[in-house]
C-alpha cells in the first residue's frame, strides 16, 4: 500500500471517526477532518486560543493509533503536548498553527513513536519559557518522522531535539532568533533536504554534554544567511555532513570542535564566509576526512570566525586532526587556501590532489606543532602572491616558501611534486 493510499484508506476511515466520537470539539469535524476527496478553500481564521479543542484531538487520534489529517486553516494554540502515537498530517503550506504564547508551542517528553507532516508552525517570535527550546521541541523520541514543515518566527530555535532518534527531512526553517536545527545527544538523527535560513544563532548545531559518537548525517540541506556558525558539532563524533549547500554565513561555514572525532566532510559546496571548513583538534584518535568539498569567497574582513572558532579568518579548509585532506577546491581565500595545524596542534594528515586559486598564501602548514608525518603533495596552487607552501606560527607566516629549492627542511614533513602556476 503506497502512502496515498494509506491516507485515503486510513485517516478517512478510521482517524475522523475517533474525533467524532469525541463530541466535544470547538472545532467542528469538517474543519478538523477537512476533504480527501477533493481540494477545499482555506477555513477563515477563528480570533481566540483553541489549544484545549487542539489538545483533545490529538489525544484521541493518539490513543487510537491513527493520523489526525488538519484541514487548511489557521489555529491559534500553545502548550500542545504530542503523546506517543501522535501523527499530525496538514496541508503543506495551508496548515498554519500560530503559537498564542505564554510557555511552549508544540512539545513531547516521552513519546517513543512522532509523525509531522505538512505544517506550518508559526512562533510570532513571542516568547518562550525556556530561550533554549524550539517551536518544536522533543526528547526521548525513539522513531521521529518529520517532514514537509514551515517553522518561522522563533524566539528561541526552530527545532529542538534531545536523545532523539530519526529523521527531519524537506523542511523550511527560517526567521529564527537562536538555531535552525539542534540536536542534543542525538542517536543517528539524519537532517537532509531542508532549507535553512536567516537564523541569528546558526543553521545546524549537534551537541553531546559528554564527547561520545553522535553517528548523525547532515546531508543535501540549503544553509544560507546564518549567523555564527552554518553546520556545528559540539562533541559529536562520527558525524557525517555532505552535499549541503551553505552561503553567506557570518562566522565558519562548517566547524568541529577538538572533541568531535571521527568526522566526514565531503562534497559540500561554500560560497561566503569567515571561514570554510574547520576541523578542530588534538591531534588524538579518530581520523577525519576532509573531500571533494567547493570553497569559494572566505574573507576575513568579519571576525566572526575567530569569535566562533578561536581561528583565524579567510582560510578556505583548516584541519587540525589527523586524517586526509584531497581533492578540494578553493577559490578567493583571503588569508590561505588550506591551513593544517594550530600552533602545537596538528595530526598526522596528507593533503593531496587538490586546487587552490586566487588565494593570499595556498597552503600554510604548523611549525610549531611536534613532528608529525604530515604530507602536502599533488596539490595545484595558482594565483598564490603570499606562497605556495608556507610554515605557520599560529595565524603568522613563519618560513619562506617550502616549494623552492633549497628552502628549509622541517622534521616529519613531506613537501613534493606540487605545481605552482
Amino acid at each position: 500500500m503506497n502512502r496515498r493510499s494509506f491516507l485515503f484508506g486510513t485517516i478517512a476511515c478510521l482517524a475522523m471517526p475517533a474525533v467524532a466520537r469525541s463530541g466535544t470539539l470547538g472545532i467542528g469535524l469538517s474543519e478538523m477532518r477537512g476533504s480527501l476527496l477533493a481540494p477545499e478553500p482555506a477555513a477563515p481564521r477563528r480570533t481566540g486560543d483553541r489549544s484545549a479543542e487542539f489538545q483533545f484531538a490529538i489525544n484521541r487520534a493518539a490513543a487510537a493509533g491513527r493520523p489526525l489529517y488538519i484541514r487548511a486553516g489557521s489555529y491559534d494554540v500553545s502548550n500542545i503536548r504530542l503523546p506517543d502515537r501522535t501523527r499530525l498530517v496538514g496541508v503543506p503550506g495551508e496548515t498554519r498553527l500560530i503559537y498564542s504564547g505564554g510557555g511552549r508551542f508544540l512539545y513531547s517528553e516521552d513519546a517513543r513513536r512522532l509523525s509531522l507532516d505538512g505544517l506550518m508552525l508559526e512562533g510570532a517570535n513571542r516568547a518562550l519559557t525556556d530561550e533554549d527550546d524550539g517551536l518544536l521541541s522533543l526528547a526521548f523520541v525513539e522513531d521521529l518522522d518529520v517532514s514537509h514543515l514551515t517553522v518561522q518566527g522563533s524566539a528561541g530555535h526552530g527545532m529542538a531535539l534531545t536523545r532523539t532518534a530519526g529523521s527531519i527531512r524537506d523542511c523550511r526553517i527560517f526567521g529564527v532568533r537562536g538555531t535552525g536545527i539542534v540536536s542534543t545527544e542525538g542517536r543517528a538523527v539524519t537532517i537532509a533536504g531542508n532549507v535553512v535560513s536567516d537564523c541569528a544563532g546558526g543553521g545546524v548545531h549537534l551537541r553531546r554534554w559528554t564527547a561520545g559518537e553522535d553517528g548523525s548525517t547532515v546531508r543535501d540541506n540549503h544553509i544560507d544567511r546564518v549567523g555564527l556558525v552554518g553546520v556545528r558539532l559540539s562533541s559529536a563524533g562520527s558525524v557525517r555532513i555532505s552535499d549541503n549547500n551553505l552561503g553567506v554565513i557570518e562566522g565558519s561555514a562548517i566547524l568541529a570542535d577538538e572533541a568531535s572525532a571521527g568526522t566526514s566532510v565531503s562534497g559540500n559546496t561554500i560560497d561566503g564566509a569567515a571561514l570554510g571548513i574547520a576541523l578542530l583538534g588534538n591531534g588524538g584518535a579518530g581520523l577525519s576526512l576532509v573531500e571533494g568539498n567547493t570553497v569559494r569567497n572566505v574573507a576575513s574582513g568579519t571576525p566572526a570566525a575567530a569569535a566562533t572558532s578561536g581561528r583565524a579568518a579567510g582560510v578556505g579548509i583548516h584541519v587540525e586532526t589527523p586524517g586526509t585532506v584531497t581533492g578540494n577546491i578553493v577559490e578567493a581565500a583571503s588569508h590561505l587556501g588550506l591551513s593544517l595545524g594550530w600552533g602545537a596542534t596538528l595530526g598526522s594528515v596528507v593533503a593531496s590532489g587538490n586546487v587552490v586559486r586566487r588565494a593570499g598564501a595556498g597552503i600554510g602548514v604548523s611549525v610549531v606543532a611536534e613532528a608529525q608525518a604530515t604530507v602536502i603533495t599533488g596539490n595545484l596552487l595558482v594565483d598564490v602572491p603570499g606562497g605556495a607552501v608556507r610554515g605557520m606560527r599560529f595565524a603568522e607566516f613563519a618560513t619562506e616558501d617550502l616549494t623552492r629549492v633549497g628552502a628549509v627542511a622541517l622534521p616529519g614533513l613531506t613537501v613534493g611534486e606540487n605545481r605552482v602556476a
